[in-house]
């Protein structure tokens, strides 16, 4: 039998399918599979978090705050050793010793470093007006504490950063980057609306009831910022922190009291 060859018709290397769907399916599956990386980071992540020997914690937490400069507050102070005294006497916080720190920035917020130390700026004490106030801040940086949010949020910081090198190409890294970015700031909003709702469980046992403790929330100074501009924050939009404070304060049967007034006098 003779053989007789066919002549290409210039179609051989074209795909049949449409490139545009082939490029989008490529994309997404591509971004499905970053997402999926995420989800099994977070939870390696927060599995060692919840892990971590409160030792280990404490030496991490002096490497990260080494360069931190504050000093003491003995107002501030005291209203954290009663709130820790209000903890159950099995509560995992009384593993830790905690300090405040005062720092003079004039700007309205308070955060927690690895350890046990709670940074509180000036400008939250320029606006907050009842001592029920402050410790309901307080009592949602122990939150944070007691979730160990700073540390899974540390972890899955350095897994995606490390996820990012591991992948061939500068456009993988940058795409890693930014998958990560957005979904963590999903998930540091949870952080922070689960911090409330143990802080607001706290404020109860310290006073007995819950006055004061969507006051802050009010008193911030973006409180009127887009809505929009919140879905790209790490904070909930603080209308929406209000509505869950509320919410869970109907669904538990707190009573709410009166509030303290603060003396600033005392405080500086």
């Amino acid at each position: 039998m003779r053989f007789t060859p066919i002549a290409a018709d210039g179609s051989v290397n074209v795909s049949k399918g449409n490139p545009l769907t082939e490029a989008a399916w490529l994309a997404g599956s591509l971004v499905l599979i970053l997402v999926l990386l995420y989800v099994i980071l977070g939870f390696v992540a927060g599995w060692a978090a919840m892990r971590l020997p409160v030792g280990a914690e404490v030496w991490l937490g002096n490497v990260v705050s080494a360069g931190y400069q504050g000093k003491s507050n003995e107002f501030l102070q005291e209203h954290l050793d009663q709130l820790l005294h209000a903890l159950p006497h099995d509560s995992p916080l009384h593993s830790y010793t905690f300090k405040i720190y005062f720092d003079e920035t004039d700007k309205v917020n308070a955060f927690a470093l690895p350890g046990g130390g709670i940074v509180v700026l000036a400008g939250l004490l320029n606006v907050v007006e009842s001592e029920n106030e402050l410790d309901m801040v307080l009592a949602h940086e122990l939150g944070h504490f007691y979730h160990r949010d700073h540390l899974q949020t540390m972890g899955r910081s350095l897994l995606l950063a490390v996820g990012s090198r591991v992948l061939p190409g500068d456009r993988a890294s940058d795409l890693v980057t930014w998958i990560g970015t957005k979904l963590e700031r999903k998930y540091s909003q949870k952080q922070e609306a689960a911090a409330d709702a143990w802080g607001l469980d706290l404020l109860n046992h310290r006073y007995g009831h819950v006055a004061g403790a969507l006051d802050f929330f009010d008193h911030l100074p973006d409180r009127e910022k887009d809505r929009f501009a919140y879905f790209l924050a790490t904070h909930p939009d603080p209308e929406e922190r209000i509505r869950s404070l509320q919410k869970l304060i109907r669904q538990k049967g707190y009573a709410v009291g009166k509030t303290v007034p603060i003396n600033r006098k005392i405080v500086e």
